[in-house]
């Protein structure tokens, strides 16, 4: 189980804490540096093209030397899933979005799958996922938030250390002190720092396998705007 009312001081502007929810019934690992969830190819990538090209190429140079990719090792944080995500819902998974809410993309399109859907272990559909759509969007409610000093943001994205061909996480950059993390928070809010619950939006492919607990599948990056303010939390419709 995740520890109640943690408080992790990361920086001088950022402190993660966890909340006390008795129904996250499993642990959740706190937020670390996302170059503590490098991927295993980039672990084993070696530096020189020609040991898979012979012939080499250009400069013979692989992903290890690109500036841009090494950079991202020094910005950002994520928390490695506590639970495998599937097609099922969980309190820490819900599957309460529809692919409509993203008409005219890829996202919503209707191929199904041949068997019918993910098998799902739960009541819901009586052990099946019966939806048409190529996709399923989770909502995940991760039991941390990021109490962060004044002019500090949190931008959410995908994991920009690796990819997957069934599985995409969305961007996000909420504004502070936004009420709607699904867990309860016992901890009032400080009015002198910004907080930002920590909840992704994935989306994943019907009938791919579910994405084993232990793996990194989005990034949160802190960005500083001088003389930001939020503004006042506006319920839907916005």
């Amino acid at each position: 189980m995740t520890p109640f009312n943690q408080s992790i001081k990361e920086t001088d502007y950022l402190t993660w804490e966890s909340c006390a929810d008795p129904r996250f019934d499993f642990y959740c690992p706190p937020p670390k540096p996302l170059h503590k969830f490098l991927p295993e190819w980039f672990k084993n990538l070696r530096g020189n093209i020609r040991e898979y090209l012979p012939e080499g190429f250009g400069a013979d140079h692989t992903l290890r030397h690109c500036l841009g990719f090494r950079g991202l090792l020094d910005i950002g944080y994520s928390i490695a899933l506590p639970v495998d995500v599937g097609g099922w819902q969980t309190h820490f998974a819900s599957g309460n979005l529809h692919p409509e809410m993203l008409h005219g993309t890829p996202w919503a399109d209707k191929p199904g799958t041949p068997d019918g859907g993910w098998i799902d272990p739960t009541e819901h559909s009586k052990g099946r996922d019966f939806s048409p759509y190529k996709y399923r969007i989770k909502l995940l409610f991760w039991p941390w938030r990021a109490k962060m000093a004044p002019g500090w943001r949190l931008l959410m994205t995908a994991y920009t250390l690796d990819w997957r061909r069934d599985l995409h996480a969305f961007t996000g950059y909420v504004e502070a002190n936004h009420g709607s993390n699904f867990w309860g928070w016992s901890e009032p809010m400080d009015p002198t720092f910004n907080y930002y619950n920590v909840e992704t939006v994935v989306i994943m492919q019907a009938g791919a396998e579910p994405v084993p607990a232990g793996q990194c599948i989005f990034s949160m990056i802190p960005v500083y705007e001088p003389g930001y303010v939020p503004r006042p939390y506006a319920p839907y419709p916005f």
